[in-house]
């Protein structure tokens, strides 16, 4: 078979197909391979000048890059083999980026149209000029991602968009695969709203993008050594030593152990954890400051909360707790100490040295420690009043739970102010809690000091607020806490990943909502939709053997394992991979145990790749493995991947059948069993159980019959023609089309064999064929269970040639059936099954595609290699298609159709049967195995 390249074009015979390296001593080059194409007749000279610039072009701008089909010289132009992501756009964008290869793609005019079509108007072109001289490449990458949904003015619009220094909204992905994410879901919109959702997507991920800049310099800002331990050392012995002064320098042992601290004591005590608290959080607040504005901002802006927290710290104390202790850390044992040396720099006119900014700046990157450490005692402090046996020590802390905060806040004010209002921390004398008092005078028994220093320690992580639970006496805090909302409807880190997150919701069935102002409220209408929701905590059935490999490191390489458990999962996988992980076929697999689904992360939490594992008779298998945006994935890991794989034992049955008790020896020889006989007592009762209680089928009731065995026995009993006329009957609704095309795919019989080991299955083939059985067979084939399921598989089989019947004779019913409501796997279906016959017998067809051309028109952009129409062939031949007939038949006519089905044309009747989701057969039993 001829090589097919970039576009799906096949080389004519006077041209040639020039492959360096391995590739080219293959006798078939691999999908994906650059290429030179050109005249076959080339000197060796120009062949090798050919291929010597093909290779630069690769090396600098990648291999998509060949299929732009760059002027190699020679008469030689690049290409690539088909059969991998990317169309013509991507590569033309990525060959661009390297400017000594922008003249080769040919003049602006063809540019424009390779980028945008043929609709590109003058002032198109012009900005799209302007933004590849001054290297607008996000821009540029998104114009031509939304070429499809908007037009010419309002792709200026997009090319005129700019982000922030520094940002890029769209690193990653191919503008083509972006765009079909984008059309899942803006597609039902008109141009004017999807132009502002377009725009409004753009600012939200800018924005995102800089609120993680700023996220990631506050936490870079703060020291990278660990000091919480150390800190929690030097307070504790602080703490020891205050005790020691208060026994006196010559307390013996006994004294100290019959020492009663009094109340004064106590009390002190607890007011140092409330002082360090609220010091704590003033430096972490200028620590965040600091970090977003620099340090004389900083200074500026709390120097009035700084001085406020340096007076709850007296001279004497802080040289206390700044004093040196060999063999501990050098950092103070009170915050206060760093409050009172920045303090220390602010003055009227003042402006801090540079000696003295370095000395700020080390301080403030202990604030996180400092303000973890003091959360940390609060807590404990708090959480052991109760359980204090000295009466002192309990009336100490009534005191001071019950001292007000109107002095401290009428200096600093609220540093949460959203707290206040919704403080709920229950009190110990009787009072409502904050947010419901009339006249919010608040004590320190509310702890909302507590709350705000776990907000500042928390904006030291990276994040806006922390999680707080209250309880009786105290708070636990939660410095990093989990996204409120969905993970789809959180901050995405390109236009890759938020396109691709709404089309996955858009799969699991969300609705697009009718007149969204951001692309905000689109993504929430999306996660509203019941399906959406329903997909997302859907759980999967995941074998012991996969599942407790969870959490564990691949051999040989330092990967982490995650294995999908829920939708969930899968959607924040696909969210940013940019895949199909999280679409419909890969859940109903994994939730029904076909399949187990699985990430590999690097030791940063970054997904390498997702996989997907099936187990078959003879071991665990690895089928679908894909690096982010599809790419292929590292080939060493991969190497990996697969020989742990095999390596699996298979999932152990459900149930084991007892052993049967050995024969009692006698005189003569056992005689051995009846072929029929012995096939069915070893297979029989196993079949019986993965065939389930009872078969009914939706398709049966869709056709008249009663959806019972009995009715499906009526119903396999009709001769061919009458079960044509009950299908061209049920066709009056249009609907019926695909519901009982998809009701037909239900196999009971089919889905025992195929759960039977795999050296089994050959033996049991005949059993899900409409074809006499062999005598091995006929005495499993009448077993109570196994005969239902039997029938069920038979008649869909049938029905499914009563439709390739009506297909062949252009039936007017099933034309118009499709024509209103068309079914994607039986659209699919039937264009091979016409093809391969070379057309119909009288009716006319039309071919939707050019002679040898594999990719096909319309939108979604498809081709005849994808998994999409690869996986109809099933189907296909079902219907009653030849596959060996089918590349001569798209050699001599391209790909055909019945006219009377395009009646809109091919690009709206293929448009409206991907979009619409496949349809759910009513009332569809759930079979066992």
């Amino acid at each position: 078979m001829a090589t097919t390249v970039s576009s799906g074009i096949v080389p004519r015979t006077d041209q040639c197909v020039l492959a360096s390296g391995p590739a080219s001593r293959a006798a078939v080059l691999p999908a994906g391979t650059p290429v030179a194409l050109g005249p076959a007749d080339a000197p060796d000279e120009a062949r090798e000048a050919a291929l010597a610039e093909l290779r630069a072009l690769v090396d600098e701008a990648g291999p998509l890059a060949a299929a732009a089909g760059a002027d190699l010289g020679g008469g030689f132009r690049s290409a690539r083999v088909d059969g991998r992501p990317g169309d013509r756009r991507d590569a033309v964008l990525a060959a661009l980026a390297v400017p000594r290869y922008a003249e080769r793609l040919g003049p602006p005019a063809a540019l424009l149209v390779a980028l945008f079509g043929p609709d590109a108007t003058r002032p198109l072109g012009a900005e799209t000029l302007a933004a590849i001289a001054a290297g607008h490449w996000a821009a540029l990458r998104y114009a031509v991602a939304a070429g499809d949904l908007l037009g010419p003015e309002q792709l200026v619009e997009v090319l005129r968009l700019r982000a922030a220094d520094g940002i890029d909204p769209f690193p990653l992905g191919l503008p083509s695969v972006v765009g079909d994410h984008l059309a899942r879901v803006l597609r039902p919109l008109p141009r004017p709203r999807r132009l502002a959702l377009l725009v409004s997507l753009w600012e939200q991920v800018c924005d995102a993008l800089t609120e993680r800049r700023r996220r990631e310099r506050i936490r870079s800002s703060q020291t990278r050594r660990d000091l919480e331990q150390p800190l929690a050392e030097r307070r504790e012995r602080y703490e020891e030593m205050l005790v020691e002064r208060a026994l006196g320098p010559r307390a013996t042992v006994a004294e100290a152990a019959l020492w009663y601290p009094p109340r004064r004591f106590w009390e002190a005590r607890f007011r140092r954890v409330l002082h360090d608290a609220l010091a704590a959080t003033v430096l972490a607040r200028v620590a965040a400051t600091a970090a977003d504005l620099g340090v004389e901002a900083a200074l500026d802006r709390h120097g009035t909360h700084l001085r406020a927290a340096a007076a709850l710290l007296s001279g004497k104390e802080a040289a206390a707790a700044a004093r040196r202790v060999p063999g501990l850390t050098g950092h103070p044992a009170r915050p206060g100490c760093y409050v009172r040396d920045i303090a220390a720099c602010l003055g009227p006119g003042a402006t801090p040295t540079a000696k003295q900014l370095t000395g700020i700046r080390q301080r403030l990157s202990t604030a996180r420690h400092y303000g973890t450490a003091a959360v940390d005692a609060a807590t404990s402090m708090l959480g052991q009043a109760p359980y204090l046996d000295h009466p002192s020590a309990l009336e100490a802390m009534d005191a001071v739970r019950a001292a007000g905060m109107a002095d401290w806040r009428d200096e600093v004010g609220y540093f949460s102010p959203q707290r206040p209002a919704t403080w709920r921390q229950p009190t110990l004398d009787g009072r409502p809690v904050l947010a419901d008092r009339p006249e919010p005078a608040e004590t320190v028994g509310d702890l909302l000091w507590l709350g705000e220093l776990a907000d500042a320690v928390a904006q030291l992580y990276g994040h806006p607020a922390a999680g707080i639970d209250h309880w009786r006496t105290t708070v636990t805090v939660d410095f990093e806490p989990d996204p409120s909302v969905d993970t789809f409807v959180s901050d995405a880190g390109s236009v890759a990943q938020a396109a691709a997150r709404a089309a996955q919701l858009a799969e699991f069935g969300g609705a697009v909502p009718a007149r969204p102002r951001s692309w905000g409220e689109l993504v929430a209408g999306l996660v509203a939709g019941a399906a959406a929701a329903e997909a997302l905590v859907a759980t999967f059935a995941v074998p012991a053997v996969a599942g407790d490999t969870d959490g564990t490191l691949l051999p040989g390489t330092g990967a982490c394992i995650e294995v999908a458990r829920t939708g969930s999962q899968l959607g924040d996988w696909a969210a940013y991979m940019g895949n199909c992980i999280a679409g419909p076929y890969y859940s109903a697999e994994a939730a029904a145990g076909h399949i187990v689904l699985l990430a590999l992360r690097d030791a940063g939490g970054r997904i390498l790749l997702n996989a997907e594992l099936r187990p078959t008779g003879k071991g665990w298998r690895t089928g679908e493995v894909r690096a982010r945006f599809n790419e292929d994935p590292d080939p060493k890991l991969l190497r990996h991947l697969q020989e742990w794989v095999r390596s699996l034992p298979l999932p152990l049955p459900a149930e084991a059948a007892p052993e049967p008790d050995p024969a009692p020896r006698t005189g003569r020889a056992p005689r051995r069993p009846a072929p029929a006989r012995r096939l069915a007592a070893e297979l029989g009762e196993r079949l019986e159980e993965l065939t389930g209680e009872r078969q009914e089928s939706t398709f049966a009731r869709l056709l008249g019959v009663p959806a019972t065995p009995e009715g499906l026995v009526a119903l396999r009993r009709q001769a061919p023609p009458t079960v044509e006329r009950a299908v061209r009957d049920a066709l009056a609704d249009p609907a019926a089309a695909g519901e009982v095309w998809a009701a037909t795919a239900v196999r009971p019989m089919a889905a025992a064999v195929a759960a039977m080991p795999e050296d089994i299955r050959g033996r049991l083939a005949p059993l899900v064929r409409d074809e006499p059985l062999p005598a091995a067979l006929r005495k499993i084939a009448r077993l109570p269970r196994v005969a239902p399921a039997r029938t069920a598989d038979l008649v869909a089989l049938r029905v499914r040639a009563a439709f390739g019947a009506l297909l062949r004779a252009d039936d007017a019913a099933l034309a118009a059936a499709m024509t209103r409501r068309p079914h994607g796997p039986l659209l699919r279906a039937a264009a091979l099954a016409v093809t391969t016959w070379g057309g119909l017998t009288g009716p006319a067809v039309t071919a939707v595609a050019a002679r040898r051309r594999v990719r096909l028109p319309g939108y979604p952009e498809s081709s005849l290699r994808d998994e999409t129409w690869q996986g109809a062939w099933p189907d296909a031949i079902e219907l009653g298609a030849d596959p060996d007939a089918f590349w001569t038949g798209i050699a001599r006519h391209g790909l055909l159709l019945p006219a009377s089905w395009l009646g809109a044309g091919w690009p709206a009747l293929w448009a409206r049967s991907s979009a619409r989701p496949a349809p759910r057969p009513r009332d569809l039993p759930a079979y066992a195995g």
